[in-house]
């Protein structure tokens, strides 16, 4: 009996586990927005266009959120005055501009 009640507390932890991670866009993770930011600086160095940047986000992201964070990224990389990144050097200097956001907005 003991080892049922165990496996069933254990299978709703999981599955609320589950039911968050889902929830949670890539708005939502800082690290998420580094590493679409580092696929897209590679899109851009190796000359794929914002346009078709902007065709491939579309296509993979379906949440509204998702699509305006990705869009946002694509934006800024691909901007005129924006200096050319490596993947790496890209996924970090996002990735660190959106924890001082989070850092800086008001608890919720």
């Amino acid at each position: 009996m003991k080892r049922v009640a165990v496996t069933a507390l254990l299978a709703v932890c999981l599955a609320q586990t589950a039911a968050q991670a889902v929830a949670q866009t890539v708005s939502d993770q800082c690290f998420a927005i580094g590493d679409i930011a580092g696929q897209v600086a590679s899109w851009r160095a190796h000359k794929k266009t914002k346009a078709q940047a902007l065709d491939q986000a579309a296509r993979y992201y379906r949440n509204a959120a998702d699509r305006q964070a990705v869009s946002a990224v694509i934006e800024k990389i691909y901007s005129p005055d924006a200096p050319h990144m490596t993947p790496d050097q890209a996924s970090m200097a996002f990735t660190s501009d959106c924890v001082n956001r989070q850092a800086q907005a008001p608890a919720k």
